[in-house]
């Protein structure tokens, strides 16, 4: 025989000791429903979208807001700010053009290389055209804006105009990840840190910036993590990341995790 109970964790209901609303410990206030859990069952998670398409050093290996040149004779590095950006065609670009951005950030670079930035109206890829001289884009050291500009590969030319090799791709973060040793220790495999402790994934493609992603298991085997032992889950570490692993801020939004324990007949 085996009892079931609803546990409903949220940043809103952190320890004193938490680090942050996505990085939170909860204490559970009740013991002897926690305790002897044979398995758990993740049901419904809600998780802010509020990281943006462009990201700066707080985001660690998922910074991408750094571009890269090289003239010939030397590297030019600049760093646009982070912020949610967009790529417009029509009338007068908006504050958060990515393109318009660029081009003034470049403009005022130590050289200034000044250049305009446009995208083709048929095919949506970048091309650049510079006042003089060619420039090659940093392949060696590869910059990490190059992704979100459609710059798929080393990029030569002999003229003032270059251009990119794929549409552009502002979609930023398709997914973030519930990690949580006690819930979910050695539960996931990734293909560069082999196993981790994820107890679940949240897709972000059908939720805009500054609202909420929610997902919901209908499908109990798919949102089920089995111990080879009982355990007791009184005291809960809920940590968001990325998919590189870093660990992602929602600052004063908050988070909610909402999961079924299978409890041993003790």
């Amino acid at each position: 025989m085996s009892f079931e109970k609803l546990v409903i964790l949220s940043s809103n209901d952190k320890d004193v000791e938490s680090n942050s609303n996505s990085d939170f410990v909860v204490s559970l206030k009740e013991k002897y429903y926690t305790q002897n859990v044979l398995k758990v069952i993740i049901k419904d998670i809600s998780v802010p979208n509020v990281f943006p398409n462009i990201r700066g050093p707080s985001y660690g290996s998922s910074q991408n807001n750094i571009f890269e040149l090289f003239d010939g004779a030397s590297h030019i590095t600049v760093q646009i700010p982070e912020g949610q950006y967009v790529i417009s065609t029509l009338g007068t670009p908006p504050a958060n053009d990515l393109l318009t951005v660029l081009a003034n950030t470049l403009n005022i670079a130590n050289p200034p290389i000044i250049t305009t930035i446009t995208i083709d109206p048929l095919t949506n890829k970048i091309n650049f055209t510079f006042n003089a001289g060619s420039f090659n884009f940093v392949e060696t050291s590869r910059s990490p804006l190059n992704d979100v500009l459609g710059i798929s590969g080393p990029l030569t030319s002999s003229s003032i105009s270059i251009n990119a090799q794929q549409i552009p791709d502002l979609s930023g973060y398709q997914m973030v990840f519930i990690h949580s040793k006690q819930l979910a220790e050695a539960n996931a495999i990734d293909g560069d840190f082999g196993l981790i402790s994820v107890a679940e994934a949240v897709s972000l493609n059908d939720t805009p910036y500054g609202s909420y992603a929610y997902k919901e298991n209908n499908d109990t085997e798919l949102g089920s993590i089995n111990y080879d032992n009982v355990r007791n889950l009184n005291r809960i570490q809920i940590v968001l990341r990325d998919i590189k692993g870093n660990k992602l801020n929602i600052g004063t939004h908050s988070m909610t995790v909402i999961f079924k324990v299978i409890l041993a007949s003790g």
